[in-house]
């Protein structure tokens, strides 16, 4: 199952927008031009059409206007600065090939504004949103960056379509997606692969929707969350060929995990430090080491209606993990399908257990005290 949202606020910048920018004047600029100096004359509403070359500026925008590349211009900021810094309100960029050293390829300090069908790389944030709201990101390649995409305290902006890779020129700090003191915002339809530590990341981040997102093949996670991103939803996301989890929380509550898939991780799916209060919901979980796997303390989380086939240990809840309710689970032909040292853990919720492969008769969970009372056995054939 898919999911394609707009949200209201977005979709009313976007109509805004599209109303500034018709009927405006055009101008065209060619290599060897100023590219600043023609958006310094532009009124808001004009159109600036840039052609093929390589325009060595660090450009500053002001006022919404529509800067488009047409043969994919080269926007090289080089070691001046940021090659774009987007001011105003309602402006729209697209078509350009474009890069800095160790600067900021777009960096965004307004809202309304679209950023589309660009190639950045080389640059520290491909792309940055800082204090910036209701933007749309999106069939940009943003590659061999440190970080593809960071938003730092900025909200209900949209990130989709992209492709986003080998984002880890700078070991010590490097990201597909950042989103840290940043809420509201929509991550969806993105590929992204071997982006350094992890491909999506939550810091301190809440009410965000990351939402049909390929994030594979990274060194540590596909998607984590970290000092206290709430409130978040991870839906249909494939987290897969991740070295240590797909999708990783640490010190995170409330959040809604549904419908992931996760396979050929170390852990499929992994609860940590205190995240508690979690939903985890429907997920597919095969050819991990583990699953589903609570540990430090990570309580009082419902785990329901998850399928984990042909893993190492289907669930696995360590010591630490207490009040955990789980039920309606398929756990199908691992290793060990479920495995519980904690306390106070529910392996059915009064009606209805879980569903085993190797189901016996009243199912004593291996590790522990815990007992599903209502096992069922899983469907054959």
């Amino acid at each position: 199952m898919r999911e394609s949202r707009v949200h209201p606020a977005m979709l009313a910048v976007a109509i805004i927008l599209l109303a500034s920018i018709a009927g405006g004047t055009t101008h065209i600029v060619r290599q060897g031009e100023s590219l600043q100096g023609a958006i310094n004359r532009a009124d808001s509403g004009d159109t600036i059409i840039v052609r093929e070359g390589v325009y060595r500026e660090s450009l500053n925008i002001t006022r919404p206007i529509v800067l488009e590349g047409r043969g994919r211009p080269l926007l090289d900021g080089s070691a001046i600065g940021n090659a774009l810094t987007i001011n105003a309100d309602g402006a729209k960029v697209s078509g350009f090939e474009i890069r800095t050293t160790r600067r900021t390829g777009v960096h965004v300090l307004s809202g309304g504004n679209i950023i589309e069908n660009n190639s950045i790389s080389g640059c520290l944030d491909g792309i940055r949103l800082e204090g910036a709201h209701s933007n749309i990101i999106a069939n940009n390649s943003i590659n061999n960056n440190t970080n593809g995409i960071t938003l730092y305290s900025s909200k209900e902006n949209r990130i989709q379509n992209c492709d986003i890779r080998d984002n880890y020129i700078n070991e010590e700090s490097d990201c597909g997606i950042f989103l840290i003191y940043s809420s509201g915002n929509v991550i969806q339809d993105n590929q992204l692969r071997n982006n350094g530590d992890t491909s999506i990341s939550l810091r301190s981040a809440s009410n965000n929707s990351i939402i049909n997102n390929t994030v594979i093949e990274n060194d540590w996670y596909g998607i984590s969350l970290s000092e206290s991103s709430n409130g978040n939803r991870i839906a249909y996301n494939n987290a897969s060929n991740n070295i240590d989890a797909g999708i990783y929380l640490d010190c995170s509550r409330n959040n809604h995990l549904l419908g992931n898939r996760a396979v050929d991780n170390s852990k499929g799916i992994y609860l940590s430090y205190d995240s508690n209060d979690n939903i985890l919901e429907e997920n597919y979980l095969s050819q991990n080491g583990k699953g589903l796997y609570l540990a430090n303390h990570a309580s009082n989380n419902t785990i329901l209606g998850n399928t984990a086939q042909d893993n190492g240990y289907g669930i696995y809840l360590t010591f630490s993990s207490r009040w955990d309710l789980v039920y309606a689970n398929h756990l199908i032909n691992n290793g060990c399908n479920a495995y519980d040292r904690g306390e106070n853990n529910r392996w059915d919720n009064g009606s209805q257990g879980n569903y085993y492969s190797d189901l016996g008769g009243k199912f004593y969970i291996p590790g522990g005290p815990g007992i599903d009372n209502h096992p069922q056995a899983e469907p054959t054939g």
